[in-house]
């Protein structure tokens, strides 16, 4: 019986019905268009040790290339730690000459997002989603830098070249983000069957 008002009260109101879906989906496209246009900008290390020893001109072994890419993968790890540490993503903002975004301290360590290949990868890649597309390449930039130079400090500790670390770096890639109208005018239009769904299952008990 409920079932029957209710299949009879949406035929007979399916205008406010239609009227509402209208209105949210256009309330969610305004708000989708005045989000403000952001980007992700990332590049990739790859960490390794430097070969500048033979193994003919020495009298002990040298790493291999397996154990290089081993030994460059537990630094990799390292480095990741690195860009998840508040006070080094706060020296990279530095030294890109950005602002911090106004957050709390432990968010700064959330600003890159670091991925591995693989756990005994040497290579990984980090990106942010930034809101002006030049400053993102400046992190990105300053990020790269900032961890070469890291590393290098890391070499002049060790007196035996052999276990010195090479850093190569990417170009910085940004892509634009393209905004959610389509998902956004679903969930809205979707939102919207529910609202009047209930409002005429709450009609029709009456």
């Amino acid at each position: 019986m409920i079932a029957t008002q209710f299949f009879a009260s949406a035929k007979k109101n399916w205008l406010r019905i239609l009227f509402c879906v209208v209105l949210f989906v256009g309330i969610a496209l305004f708000v989708t268009w005045r989000l403000p246009q952001t980007c992700d900008a990332g590049s990739t290390l790859t960490v390794s040790r430097s070969n500048t020893i033979k193994q003919e001109n020495v009298d002990y072994y040298l790493y291999d290339n397996y154990y290089s890419i081993q030994s460059g993968a537990f630094l990799a790890d390292n480095i990741a730690g690195w860009l998840a540490s508040p006070p080094i993503v706060a020296n990279i903002y530095q030294k890109a000459s950005v602002n911090l975004p106004e957050t709390n301290y432990n968010a700064l360590s959330k600003q890159f997002l670091v991925k591995k290949l693989s756990q005994n990868s040497n290579v990984i890649s980090f990106s942010l989603n930034w809101g002006n597309q030049d400053e993102a390449i400046k992190l990105v930039k300053a990020a790269n830098e900032y961890i070469t130079e890291m590393v290098e400090e890391l070499n002049t500790d060790q007196k035996d070249v052999s276990a010195h670390y090479t850093v190569n770096t990417s170009e910085p890639v940004v892509i634009a983000v393209k905004k959610g109208y389509i998902i956004n005018s679903l969930i809205a239009a979707t939102l919207a069957l529910i609202i009047s769904g209930l409002s005429l299952l709450y009609t029709s008990k009456e």
